[in-house]
């Protein structure tokens, strides 16, 4: 049976290496297809085990730190690719907290907390445990997240190969066949060297008149294309503030702690979260998010980490 744990502490012992061979591993490892091997390492990277950088098909592991978690709860989270099994860090007083098996079907790795009345606790730990003492990972990755932006110029997709455009209404991608000579603006995905998906924002920029000019004949403004990492990036550049909007609702248990209250944050599966944004929200507590057919929940996050990642993606958060 596959043990997420052992495969964690290899990859720890590895440091680093190729995508497309860690694929390859853990598919091997986890006797699943390399689709669903792929999904699972994404899941991965969310937790803040691994930086994966799926342009150049590299990876390496996040070295393994003791954080707290945040709303003043005097509890850290033991984050990074870890060396050692769960037992290890138990015995040096660790609690260790299964997660439910991700919808690939591979079990996702222990989550390990650590609660202590001091910070001469927490050190003690990290000494024992051969980790460093961190920040709040979570608050530093909320801090981190810049606002959503297009990326670098590009070329348009090959005039002769076909393309999918995001409906922004249904959060699907459609057909539209060869790209006219003036596409419309959106999102696109197509294919390039035969099997990758690349993704591409088309922008036209507002027609703009000068005073006291006529409005006959207006020269159609130029478009342009620009490079989008993926759809969870690109799609956040095309919906309204309004459309799939992100949820947060305060935990009954959290009391009234201003901006610093810690609730559920509910994203829309239509809009995931674009893997920054995705890596704050999963530190709050460590977890991996709640999946349901329709939804993404992250617990622990407070008010104010759940408003920094709406504002990066220039998107509304209802409260409640």
């Amino acid at each position: 049976m596959f043990d997420p744990d052992l495969f964690i502490s290899w990859m720890a012992e590895q440091g680093n290496g190729s995508l497309a061979a860690l694929i390859r591993d853990a598919s091997w490892a986890s006797g699943r297809e390399r689709k669903s091997a792929t999904r699972w390492l994404s899941r991965i990277e969310a937790l803040g085990t691994v930086t994966i950088d799926w342009r150049s098909g590299r990876w390496n592991t996040n070295p393994c730190e003791v954080t707290d978690l945040p709303g003043g709860i005097q509890t850290a989270l033991l984050a990074g690719a870890r060396p050692a099994g769960p037992a290890f860090y138990q015995k040096r007083g660790a609690v260790a907290v299964p997660q439910q098996p991700d919808e690939s079907g591979i079990p996702l790795p222990t989550v390990l907390w650590l609660q202590y009345t001091d910070l001469s606790g927490l050190h003690e730990f990290a000494a024992s445990a051969g980790a460093m003492v961190a920040p709040c990972a979570a608050e530093s990755a909320a801090r981190s997240l810049s606002a959503l932006a297009p990326g670098p110029v590009t070329s348009p997709p090959a005039h002769d190969s076909p393309a999918d455009r995001l409906d922004p209404a249904t959060g699907q991608f459609r057909p539209v066949g060869v790209l006219s000579r003036r596409p419309e603006p959106g999102l696109y995905r197509f294919t390039q060297f035969g099997q990758l998906h690349r993704y591409a924002l088309l922008r036209e920029p507002a027609r703009q008149t000068a005073p006291g000019r006529a409005h006959t004949s207006p020269a159609l403004p130029e478009q342009t294309w620009h490079s989008v990492d993926d759809r969870r990036t690109g799609i956040h550049h095309v919906l309204r503030p309004s459309a799939f909007p992100l949820r947060w609702r305060a935990d009954s248990r959290a009391g009234n702690a201003g901006r610093s209250t810690v609730g559920r944050m509910t994203v829309d599966r239509r809009a995931p979260l674009p893997r920054a944004q995705e890596r704050a929200a999963v530190l709050c507590s460590g977890l991996a998010s709640l999946r349901t057919p329709d939804s993404e929940h992250y617990d622990g996050v407070p008010l104010s980490i759940a408003d920094r990642i709406a504002r990066t993606l220039h998107r509304r958060l209802e409260t409640a």
